[in-house]
């Protein structure tokens, strides 16, 4: 059984008549026209938007941010904060280790932050590119070097 405020909700939206618009290139809104249907319902020969066309699309209507290109000077910055939680952590939560067990385990899982946070800047940036059309940059330096 609905709730009151659901109840009025449900009224309120049966009292008032509502428009379908749609906004253009330019930034104005312009009526939807209804098709024309042979049998008079007009649901039947409405397509449905293909699943594809909207996900690349941002929900709210603005352009994504573009995500900037990784770097390791930006990974190490990013992943201080993270370090300093994990050091604080390690240190305090795991006493039946010694002290200095405590501090090596924290200081290797804070280096291991810094590629990580690069790795995850990367997939960010490579899936804008790929949601963008545009490929991402391959290295052009050869593996071995």
């Amino acid at each position: 059984m609905p709730t009151r405020k659901q109840r009025r909700r449900r009224q309120k939206d049966r009292r008032h008549e509502y428009e379908y618009v749609y906004v253009d290139e330019e930034g104005h809104e312009v009526e939807v026209d209804e098709p024309a249907t042979t049998d008079g319902n007009p649901t039947k020969n409405v397509k449905a938007p293909a699943k594809g066309a909207s996900k690349a699309k941002p929900r709210s209507g603005k352009a994504l941010r573009e995500p900037p290109e990784p770097s390791w000077s930006r990974a190490v910055k990013r992943a201080v904060p993270w370090q300093i939680g994990i050091f604080v952590l390690v240190v305090f939560l795991f006493h039946s280790q010694s002290l200095v067990g405590r501090v090596l385990t924290a200081l290797l899982y804070g280096v291991l932050f810094i590629p990580m946070m690069y790795l995850t800047d990367r997939m960010v940036r490579n899936r804008w590119l790929k949601q963008q059309g545009a490929l991402p940059q391959k290295d052009k330096r050869p593996r071995g070097q």
